[in-house]
């Protein structure tokens, strides 16, 4: 078996790719993670967004600009799976450190894979490093969710909160929505456009309204073998009800109930509504309507606004 993964979850933040991971790891052919948010917290989920690529990036150069994270991050992400490996900066050149990392990398993978068929790992960041992932993965396959920017902006806005950077009651403010467009959102529409390769498209609201054909969709793109059956039951089994079952218990909520401190939302289609104002949501459509007419054009996506 080669150490390494056959497709990987791409973007976009705050997008499902945690629902997405969930319903593609239902598949008995398909592994994919992570599957539950990330923690540091003892005794709970370890495995999560691995940000290997965005990571790795910064062993050439790239800054906190590009979203890169630094290399010290390889000393303790998914519980320091990388830290040996890390340690060798300095002692051994940058092209061989590259590719022990990106070997320690697919080993993980497949240990993640748990012996199935195909192995995918999500990392929203990893929209911003297509040409570098291609360039250690030739051709591996790639799918980004899409999602209504305005809902996106709610859903880091809850996610601030959680992280304690934000007060549980603090407004959704005009500059804080139109500063997370324009940093995060518009940039990631932007590598979308950018790249030369194919990438599998959905969007967050297609998979809510049509789950059903966005998943064989799925599953055709992956090439593995389905049944009406299967389709449901991999649904099913990644519902926000089901996915709280399996979150550790210090999060003091019954499956199926919201808590603001878990990385886990129901995600409610347009419930941008009950955050941001009429006013907001247009100035925010106004600024990516021709960046989403691009995509929409470019990756045909169906189920997508403009």
């Amino acid at each position: 078996m080669e150490m390494k993964p056959n497709f990987l979850i791409v973007g976009m933040e705050r997008s499902g790719t945690h629902w997405v991971s969930a319903i593609l790891n239902n598949h008995p052919d398909i592994a994919s993670f992570p599957t539950l948010p990330f923690s540091t917290e003892p005794g709970k989920n370890k495995i999560g967004e691995v940000h290997f690529f965005n990571t790795l990036a910064s062993l050439d150069g790239a800054g906190a600009d590009t979203l890169a994270r630094a290399f010290s991050n390889f000393s303790h992400r998914v519980s320091g799976v990388f830290a040996d490996v890390a340690a060798l900066r300095g002692k051994v050149p940058d092209k061989d450190l590259r590719m022990l990392l990106v070997r320690r990398y697919g080993e993980y993978c497949v240990a993640q894979g748990g012996g199935k068929r195909l192995v995918g790992e999500a990392t929203p960041a990893y929209i911003f490093f297509l040409d570098l992932i291609d360039s250690l993965y030739p051709n591996i396959k790639k799918i980004c969710i899409i999602r209504d920017p305005k809902d996106m902006i709610v859903s880091w806005h809850f996610n601030l909160i959680r992280k304690n950077r934000k007060k549980e009651n603090e407004p959704l403010t005009q500059d804080y929505a139109l500063d997370y467009l324009e940093k995060r959102i518009a940039k990631e529409y932007k590598a979308l456009l950018d790249y030369d390769g194919f990438i599998h498209c959905l969007t967050y609201e297609g998979l809510h309204k049509d789950s059903d054909t966005i998943v064989r969709g799925l599953v055709d793109y992956l090439g593995v073998a389905h049944s009406p059956h299967l389709i449901a039951s991999m649904i099913e089994n990644a519902t926000f009800e089901k996915q709280t079952e399996k979150e550790d218990a210090s999060t003091a909520r019954r499956a199926g109930e919201e808590n603001i401190k878990s990385g886990l939302r129901k995600g409610v289609v347009g419930d941008w509504k009950n955050h941001i104002s009429e006013a907001l949501a247009v100035k925010i459509d106004n600024a990516v309507r021709g960046l989403r007419e691009e995509i929409r054009g470019k990756y045909k996506v169906a189920n997508m606004s403009a």
